[in-house]
């Protein structure tokens, strides 16, 4: 470790001078390997995701889980010319269909095409997180930590690697953030009189000037503004809106810090600001709005938040609260865990300094903790609480019938209970001393980002009302939205504060060689599941006798089903998806993880599983006791469309 790795970094004078030197005049070989040495760190994390994509099957045929609707909105997008949601997507998703839209018209609108557009804004998302941390006075070196913490946390490079909306809207909210945050580049006259206060003779006189001078200003409440970066970055707001609802959360709570921050006053400046503000989010909402009601309808799951918020009341949102408080406590320290890793042997710098307000906010962290994760463990739960796409049968949704092999067992999940518990506590200490951070403008940046922070925190509410009175309570992906801006926060906690940087790393790659297996054996998983339907279709099998889990059934029958609004024809005791994605179906045969009651074998396909220890992985063509194999060749077949990938959707 360096000097300069045990001290706060400058904040904003090396950047600004970085700029001066780069900006203007005839750009030279010597001055790009200046700036590649500069920013190597960054630019080696970004380089290992891109060999993580290579590695992975990323343009493997195959949807995933809900993904196969917005794979099919783009291609009728493509196709057609219309934009389109199902009633059964629950999130706006307009974002994320359009820029699939455009991977698939430059190279093609397939399964493939559209997850590579979720790696690629993922990838943006990352080089905004880290600037973010620069602008909040975090050294390269901890911003390029910051990059891998992202996007190599399991949960993140998972749903990367789909065409799911939690990557798309994490990634516009994080540049959002950025562009507020880089919006705010002064301070307002309020905090110029507080630090003022507190000044030595020499910092007086040269506060009194800078007073003076703002004070000639027409908007000397809102100087340090940048409008047009305001602009943007509400504009980007606008957009994480189309990508999912809790983007309308963003510019409220900009808003909510402008006040608390003293900002805005009842003047012509703050008018301005606030048109600024507003202005663009409201187009994307409203334009929304219209397009639902004019040109889509609204989808009935969306109609549907409303109404169990409505029943649920008050005792069920006390319940979700409770829950979720502890769940995302303890996946904060997930979230953090190389950061806090890093932070762990230098532990007395983070208790050093901590004023008493700090501990009691430490304090309450650390009950709420300890009461919650006891009594979930008295019940036998442990982390990860929420599974979907993190769980016990490593990362995937488990949407086939048989679910996954165990891969997170008792012998593994009660450590990783542990070890989250312990860097949440760091975490805990980590804010706590940051409450006792001195009046600078890298705080007031970082208070502007715990605001849109908490805003997330109350958009995981709303989608978690559908699941009150499951084990779980809600689903990891929902979580998302809190990852770059807890690292960002954490970073900036102990940025002054010495670091043993290279466990962090370890602990970095540890977690990104657990991604990348445990990604690469869900869609190599996912690839052999539709390699077994495709193999029994072509065997004679109609589409609307098989069920291969969620993402097949949907892709191939959903829209047949909701043009005839047939009945579900599978019988009682089946998988939710064939009766909210396939009704079309009656599962005579099945694709499964494992052999069923009630059903015979047809044919095993064994598949590669780098995580999976003891058994063979298999998955299983099953055959309900009573029906023909091979099938009747009078069998009613479904009429099939080929599809511009190739793959028949059964559709008319």
């Amino acid at each position: 470790m360096n000097a300069a790795e045990s001290q706060s970094a400058p904040s904003s004078a090396p950047a600004s001078i970085e700029r001066d030197t780069l900006s203007g005049g005839v750009v030279t070989s010597g001055r790009i390997v200046a700036s590649f040495r500069a920013h190597w760190p960054p630019l080696a994390v970004l380089v290992a995701f891109a060999l993580a994509a290579i590695i992975v099957p990323t343009f493997a045929p195959v949807a995933t889980t809900d993904d196969w609707a917005y794979t099919r909105s783009a291609q009728i997008l493509l196709g057609e010319g219309r934009l389109t949601i199902f009633p059964v997507v629950a999130a706006t998703a307009v974002f994320q269909v359009v820029w699939g839209a455009l991977f698939g018209l430059l190279f093609g609108p397939t399964f493939g095409v559209f997850r590579l557009s979720t790696v690629v804004i993922t990838a943006l998302g990352a080089i905004a997180l880290y600037a973010l941390c620069r602008d909040l006075g975090v050294s390269r070196g901890r911003g390029a930590l910051g990059m891998a913490t992202l996007l190599f946390n399991p949960l993140v490079f998972v749903l990367a690697f789909t065409f799911m909306t939690d990557a798309h809207f994490m990634a516009l909210l994080v540049i959002a953030t950025w562009l507020f945050v880089k919006a705010l580049q002064g301070e307002s006259l309020p905090f110029v009189a507080r630090r003022a206060t507190r000044a030595s003779p020499l910092q007086w006189t040269w506060l009194t000037g800078r007073f003076r001078r703002e004070l000639k200003n027409d908007d000397a409440w809102t100087n340090g503004i940048d409008g047009r970066l305001i602009v943007a970055a509400s504009s980007v707001a606008g957009l994480a809106f189309l990508a999912r609802q809790q983007g309308a959360l963003i510019v409220p709570a900009v808003f909510a810090f402008l006040l608390l921050a003293r900002r805005l006053r009842f003047d012509r400046a703050s008018a301005v600001l606030l048109v600024q503000l507003v202005t663009p989010v409201l187009l994307a909402v409203g334009g929304y709005s219209l397009w639902l009601r004019f040109g889509n309808d609204v989808p009935q799951v969306q109609a549907s938040f409303f109404r169990e918020v409505l029943e649920e009341g008050w005792s069920g949102t006390w319940w979700l609260v409770r829950r979720l408080t502890i769940v995302e406590l303890m996946y904060l320290g997930l979230f953090t865990l190389p950061i806090m890793a890093a932070a762990l042997p230098f532990a007395r710098g983070l208790i050093r300094g901590i004023p008493p307000r700090g501990w009691v906010l430490f304090a309450a962290w650390q009950a709420v903790l300890l009461v919650g994760v006891t009594a979930l463990w008295a019940r036998g739960a442990t982390m990860p609480y929420i599974a979907q796409f993190f769980g016990g049968g490593g990362l995937g949704a488990p949407d086939v019938l048989g679910s996954r092999p165990i891969v997170l067992g008792p012998e593994i999940r009660p450590a990783l209970t542990l070890v989250c518990l312990i860097a949440s506590l760091l975490l805990a200490l980590t804010a706590a001393r940051a409450v006792g951070a001195p009046l600078s403008r890298e705080r007031s940046r970082a208070g502007l980002v715990l605001t849109i922070g908490l805003g997330q925190v109350v958009g995981v509410m709303p989608p978690s009302y559908h699941y009150l009175g499951w084990a779980a309570g809600s689903l990891d992906r929902y979580l998302l939205p809190l990852v770059p801006l807890a690292i960002a926060l954490a970073l900036w906690g102990v940025r002054d504060v010495r670091m043993a940087l290279p466990l962090g790393w370890v602990v970095a790659a540890a977690l990104a060689l657990f991604a990348i297996a445990g990604t690469r054996d869900y869609l190599v998983f996912m690839r052999t599941v539709w390699a077994l339907g495709e193999e029994a279709v072509a065997a004679g099998v109609p589409l609307d006798r098989l069920d291969a889990g969620s993402a097949w059934d949907g892709y191939h029958l959903y829209e047949r089903g909701l043009e005839t609004r047939i009945r579900s024809r599978t019988p009682k005791g089946g998988p939710w998806w064939v009766y909210f994605y396939a009704p079309a179906t009656d599962s005579a045969y099945v694709v499964s993880s494992k052999p069923l009651r009630g059903h015979l074998v047809v044919a095993r396909r064994p598949y590669s599983s780098w995580l999976q220890r003891g058994a063979p992985a298999n998955l299983y063509l099953l055959r309900r006791l009573g029906e023909p194999w091979p099938p009747r060749a009078d069998a009613e077949q479904l009429p099939a469309v080929t599809a511009e990938n190739g793959l028949a959707t059964g559709n008319e």
